[in-house]
């Protein structure tokens, strides 16, 4: 008898315990799932209005400055029929100032290179056709203006590209070629040729040396399988620039765009993916004017000046993921806002 009560009082008290456990769970789950819930639909309340203001940001920006855009381009054109008509020394100002406020102001998006040519090849024609040497000397000074306002935006959008990118820059006469390696900057102190010497950033001659792989040639097939074969990483880029016709502020060059295979850190030989004729100017920008390369990177070519028949070349080879400074800042608010949501 006293083991059934006993048996009875733990069930009893069982029983009271599930009560209360039950009891408590309750008052927990009433207080601590609004909670939840109401901290879960604060977060998407924040998150919709943090993706609200963006994108209300964006479309005023962007109305901004189609708003300026529109203006300057009126603005500009504006000046060009003026120039129709009076074709005088403040009317290619005005053109050189609208030139200046649109590149700057939308040099991301916006390739001036064709109105600044077609500017500077007005300014010669006024040149050549002035009667004296004080009005032949006011159309020079126009023609260095010009230079020196596309220069400078040249030489930021440069700068730019450098800092995700390399650069070297070299002097080359006219018919003479020169061999430039677009590796990264570590990688001159690592990678050997097949002789054991370092690389150069650039040096003057070809960029295959004599008896060197290339895509062509007698008993070079099995080698060319096999360098064919490597792949991703163990490709590098070379161009072999020669300036085939130099001029006041244009030059034409040949340039020939290798892959450098390589196994480990030695060269194990060069193929010629491609060769192209084309003509760089004190007006090209980098940020429109580039090609794309084998691996998915791009590389500019800067014309930095002109002495005789030897010109003075910027090679810039950046990755094609490239993102402009204008929206730069805008991204990274937006991680750093969304990296504080988290924590």
């Amino acid at each position: 008898m006293p083991e059934k009560e006993k048996r009875t009082d733990g069930w009893a008290k069982m029983e009271s315990f599930a009560k209360i456990l039950a009891g408590f769970s309750a008052a927990v789950s009433a207080i601590l799932i609004p909670v939840l819930i109401n901290s879960y639909t604060e977060e998407n309340r924040r998150a919709e209005m943090f993706v609200r203001t963006m994108t209300e940001r964006e479309k005023a920006d962007t109305d901004i400055r189609q708003s300026m855009f529109e203006t300057l381009l009126n603005g500009y054109l504006g000046s060009l029929k003026e120039d129709f008509v009076k074709a005088d020394e403040d009317a290619f100002r005005r053109r050189i100032m609208f030139l200046e406020l649109l590149t700057i102001n939308f040099q991301e998006f916006f390739n001036a290179k064709p109105l600044f040519e077609e500017v500077y090849t007005g300014l010669e024609r006024k040149r050549t056709a002035a009667q004296t040497d004080a009005e032949r000397k006011k159309w020079e000074d126009l023609e260095r203006q010009i230079i020196r306002v596309s220069m400078n935006i040249v030489s930021r959008q440069s700068k730019m590209l450098n800092n995700i990118g390399t650069s070297s820059v070299f002097n080359i006469e006219k018919e003479e070629p020169i061999c430039v390696r677009l590796y990264n900057r570590e990688e001159f102190a690592t990678l050997r040729k097949q002789d054991g010497t370092p690389f150069q950033s650039f040096l003057p001659g070809r960029c295959l040396e004599p008896g060197s792989t290339n895509n062509g040639g007698d008993g070079l097939a099995e080698t060319l399988i096999n360098l064919v074969d490597l792949t991703g990483d163990t490709r590098r880029q070379s161009l072999e620039i020669m300036p085939v016709s130099v001029n006041k502020a244009y030059a034409t060059i040949q340039v020939g765009i290798y892959d450098d295979l390589f196994k480990g850190d030695v060269l194990q030989g060069s193929l010629l993916k491609g060769s192209l004729q084309f003509d760089i100017s004190y007006f090209d920008l980098p940020y429109m004017d580039n090609t794309k390369l084998s691996d998915g990177s791009r590389f500019a070519l800067v014309l930095r000046d002109v002495v005789g028949d030897s010109v003075e070349i910027e090679a810039i080879r950046f990755r094609n993921d490239f993102m402009s400074l204008r929206d730069r800042p805008f991204f990274e608010e937006m991680l750093q806002k969304l990296e504080k949501e988290g924590s």
